[in-house]
């Protein structure tokens, strides 16, 4: 069987983040990297990251540090279209916002007061705001406090929109207007706006909408934009998680809808009840709903399609073969296939496979085991500080250190340009690395 190969052999730990961008530049001859000394407490601004590429003899070039990252989703690291320029987030004075690196000559090019999370191959970068993000509970970044804190639906931040050499920019899309399209933003608080996807045209942008709810659960809405700010919409609204474009107007994702809870949450009746009343509400109905012997039908998690489009429908995918969630990212040169990463089984193994959908043919290829090592509580806490007192209440302390830390390492497959590579970050050898494996061999 045909294994992973590790990209380099060089002392540290190493990781890229999430599995919606490409980790190689355009003609494939470098692998954006970041690495780190110790992985067992969360990013703080006493602890910053350095960051460079992996090269085709699998040396790592450092070419600087960032303040800017978390171990799930990195620094945002991507490189520009045609170029070995990477840009990259970074604390710039008082807030967050990213810079652009010459990687041929290991030097800064230009700071940007805004921060970047997916940009198009002309240079327009579209931003999140990070502060809130760490606040509320997202993947956000630790050290600079959210200036929003207090406010429900702020207008005043959201999605940036920048262009990385005119620095024309402006706000697509705020959090406000989100909160209070074909909803109000009084269902729930602490509204906030999260994973940013291109699809393949560069011309719409997926994200989620999430917010806390009186119960003290949350709600997930798929939506998208234009990258010209127009044609918002809401494709679905439930339990979901993660996804990708399976084409230009398609989007996979993992969740449920249509769920009892969900439409109790949605409910006239939800909105009138007392918050103290809230909490038995649901554990009443999730009795109901969960017993042997009612007339609910339960609804279940799926992968599922949506087609952004005013008709927002829904199709599912892959039923019955991929039935966890996971981390999925279309070959970008044969959007037949995917590749994926399972969530740790009971054993703590994660799965690495392809998936063929015109076949539906699901190819394993590789388990990878999580190790034991435990988060270092005690420096965990100061990083916690500006975490939303609600969060902190839903997880304990000790939950929260292991899963903001280097130690809860999820796959992540992402693709090569030429479809002929995926690269992943695993734990299993006890340090954090990143590994490539060809899977040309498969594809043909």
């Amino acid at each position: 069987m045909q294994k992973e190969i590790l990209s380099t052999n060089e002392a540290g730990n190493f990781f890229f983040g999430f599995h919606d961008t490409l980790a190689w530049n355009d003609n494939g001859t470098r692998l954006a990297a970041l690495k780190i000394k110790h992985i067992n407490i969360p990013p703080s601004l006493d602890n910053p990251c350095s960051f460079g590429f992996i090269d085709d003899e699998q040396r790592f070039h450092e070419i600087g540090i960032t303040y800017a990252y978390n171990y799930p989703q990195g620094a945002r690291q991507q490189w520009l279209h045609a170029s070995n320029n990477l840009i990259i987030n970074d604390k710039v004075a008082v807030t967050w916002g990213s810079k652009v690196y010459d990687t041929d000559e290991g030097k800064l090019i230009s700071e940007l007061p805004y921060p970047c999370h997916v940009i198009t191959k002309e240079g327009w970068a579209f931003g999140l705001d990070y502060a809130r993000l760490h606040r509320v509970g997202g993947y956000g970044y630790t050290g600079i406090k959210d200036k929003t804190e207090g406010q429900n639906a702020p207008d005043t931040i959201g999605i940036t929109k920048h262009n990385i050499y005119t620095n024309e920019n402006s706000l697509l899309v705020s959090i406000k207007e989100v909160a209070n399209f074909e909803m109000s933003e009084n269902i729930g608080v602490h509204h906030y706006i999260t994973h940013l996807v291109l699809n393949p045209l560069q011309d719409r942008i997926a994200f989620l909408h999430r917010f806390k709810l009186k119960d003290g659960g949350e709600t997930t809405r798929l939506m998208t934009i234009g990258s010209d700010g127009n044609n918002l919409r809401c494709l679905a609204t439930g339990f979901l998680s993660h996804f990708d474009w399976k084409d230009n107007s398609t989007i996979l994702i993992w969740g449920r809808i249509g769920s009892n809870v969900e439409k109790l949450r949605n409910s006239k009746l939800y909105s009138l009840l007392p918050k103290e009343l809230i909490f038995y509400a649901k554990k009443a109905l999730k009795l109901i709903y969960y017993s042997s012997n009612n007339s609910f039908v339960k609804s279940d998690f799926n992968w599922m399609l949506f087609s952004d489009d005013d008709t927002s429908k829904q199709d599912f995918f892959a039923k019955d073969i991929m039935v966890v969630d996971g981390h999925p990212m279309f070959c970008p040169t044969n959007r037949d296939w995917l590749i994926c990463d399972t969530y740790p089984n009971e054993a703590g193994i994660r799965e690495l496979f392809l998936f063929q959908e015109s076949t539906q043919k699901r190819i394993l290829l590789g388990q990878y085991k999580m190790i034991d090592s435990k988060p270092n509580i005690e420096d965990a806490k100061p990083t916690l500080t500006d975490v939303e007192p609600s969060v902190l209440k839903s997880f304990s302390i000790e939950m929260m250190a292991f899963y903001r830390s280097g130690l809860h390492c999820d796959l992540h497959p992402r693709w090569k340009p030429d479809g002929s590579t995926v690269a992943f970050d695993s734990i299993h050898s006890g340090e954090r690395k990143i590994y490539s494996f060809d899977v040309r061999n498969y594809l043909q």
